[in-house]
């Protein structure tokens, strides 16, 4: 009896802890502002959008939305990358800053709170990207009176949620294993700007977008059948995994770490 007292008692502070950071998060002015960001991204798009093609019937709907939307936001917006940094940023790190952060890890595991915060980022993304999906789709039917499928929809939707969960996690573990709020944005910021540059430098590997440009060709020949086939070479099953691996492994790497730091503030 004692014992299911102490998990309900244990299951309740995680929910409020949870709730907590996420009402943070999305309450925001940094919320707000990302949520202005992606609506000034969206309209300045949609300004070289013809959607009279559609109603001429020059392209379909879906392709419409995947090469006027998801091809540019996927592999060319750069600010749409920064979205996820600016989110994350102090998820840890603000807590150092304000030294209240042995209070919180007194209380409960190092594992347990950062990974409470880290779900708590990730549904803050979530919930930005699906205002995000959904103001460009509503557009879309608004101009052409079509509806986007919902397996297009969901494609393109994994595709850059995905690609913005690396980012996230990248910044998440700068926030936990430097604490310090500065650094948690300028070294996230500094990767996205020199990150166009490796490829000119031979240093593709180091690139995350290049992963993704060949992740979202795969994808974009399935869905579409180019030629009547797509392609699946050794290079494509490489570059699938480190897209959807490298999330994790640098979530297990930040566990690992933050969990042998000395978290006392001086």
């Amino acid at each position: 009896m004692k014992r299911e007292n102490k998990t309900k008692t244990s299951l309740f502070y995680e929910k409020h802890l949870f709730c907590f950071y996420l009402k943070h998060r999305i309450l925001s002015i940094r919320f707000i502002l990302c949520i202005m960001l992606s609506l000034l991204l969206i309209f300045d798009t949609s300004k070289n959008i013809n959607f009279e093609a559609v109603a001429n019937q020059h392209i379909t709907v879906d392709k419409l939305y995947w090469s006027r939307f998801i091809v540019p936001f996927s592999i060319f917006s750069f600010w749409l990358r920064v979205l996820p940094v600016i989110i994350a940023v102090d998820i840890v790190s603000g807590e150092f800053s304000n030294k209240s952060a042995m209070i919180i890890y007194a209380t409960e595991s190092r594992r347990k709170i950062l990974a409470i915060k880290f779900l708590a980022v990730i549904m803050s993304l979530f919930i930005l990207m699906v205002f995000y999906f959904l103001t460009f789709i509503s557009l879309i039917f608004i101009r052409t009176n079509f509806l986007v499928s919902i397996p297009f929809i969901l494609t393109g939707f994994l595709i850059i949620f995905i690609q913005l969960i690396s980012y996230l996690t990248l910044t998440f573990m700068i926030s936990a294993l430097t604490r310090n709020v500065s650094i948690s944005f300028i070294l996230p910021f500094f990767y996205l700007i020199i990150e166009s540059f490796l490829e000119d430098l031979e240093l593709e590997l180091l690139s995350y977008s290049s992963y993704t440009v060949e992740v979202f060709r795969f994808f974009e020949n399935l869905i579409f059948k180019f030629n009547g086939y797509f392609t699946f070479s050794s290079v494509t099953v490489i570059c699938i995994v480190v897209f959807f691996g490298l999330p994790i492994l640098v979530m297990l790497i930040t566990f690992y770490a933050f969990k042998q730091l000395d978290i006392r503030v001086n």
